[in-house]
């Protein structure tokens, strides 16, 4: 037997979640997927009413928890992406037409031929390698932006790094190393300037607190006042990223 509940998370979401009966279960077990949220298994003959109060008393462990699949939800979309025709980088302001020319040689390349117009050139009949050839176009592209970007941004707070890296990552959008070494996601030209600009600080004042204490959120804030709104706003900003974007394998995909 099941019953539905639902819990109010500290951030203000709702839950739906689903309690199991089990004659089996000795004590209450919550379990939770990125596919199918909260299910909690019940020991047989406890009343609704505690299982609701023990399962509330779990609001910030299932909030953390759902925070962390929200990150990698985008990898469990069920379509096949085809190879696009046209798309938009919003961080810049650009809108991008993509041709497909057939030339002599097994390998794929694309290259920007004009100003709005990337041509993939090669097999292009292997839809695969022409989406690879464009990420490591979209690499390169991130690599003459959001370098300088960066740059700037690091002159105009005074902190500073090392160098900056650019990769393809699935589930981060940047991270910092113990030596200031900056690794960005190139997937960033997919979002607004105002979220793009907020990855940056975030990674910026990674050199100043590697973790994510009170002392870290502290530096962010003054560098970025909107730093709550826009940390709420990066949970779903997966999803402006087109499919072909994401690597077959996770990790740096040559500029």
């Amino acid at each position: 037997m099941s019953l539905n509940a639902h819990i109010d998370l500290p951030d203000g979401r709702q839950l739906d979640y689903e309690i199991r009966s089990s004659a089996k279960a000795r004590s209450l077990r919550l379990k939770m997927t990125a596919r199918d949220g909260l299910t909690v298994i019940a020991p047989k003959g406890l009343d609704e009413r505690q299982v609701v109060e023990l399962v509330s008393g779990k609001r910030d462990w299932i909030a953390a928890k759902l925070g962390q699949f929200e990150e990698v939800r985008h990898l469990l979309v069920d379509k096949v992406s085809s190879r696009p025709e046209a798309f938009d980088l919003p961080a810049l302001a650009e809108s991008w037409r993509v041709e497909y020319r057939t030339t002599k040689g097994k390998t794929v390349g694309a290259r920007t031929d004009q100003q709005g117009r990337i041509q993939v050139y090669g097999m292009v009949a292997d839809d695969e390698r022409c989406k690879a050839a464009l990420r490591r176009w979209l690499a390169r592209r991130a690599k003459e932006t959001l370098t300088p970007w960066l740059e700037s941004l690091a002159a105009e707070s005074g902190l500073r790094f090392s160098r900056a890296i650019i990769k393809n990552q699935r589930t981060r959008w940047g991270s910092c190393s113990a030596d200031g070494v900056i690794s960005l996601n190139a997937k960033l030209l997919f979002l607004p300037p105002k979220l793009v600009r907020y990855v940056l600080m975030h990674e910026l004042c990674h050199t100043l607190e590697r973790n994510h204490t009170s002392r870290f959120w502290t530096h962010l804030r003054q560098f970025e006042p909107q730093t709550d709104l826009l940390h709420g706003q990066m949970r779903d900003a997966w999803k402006q990223v087109p499919v072909w974007a994401h690597p077959v394998q996770a990790g740096r995909e040559g500029v």
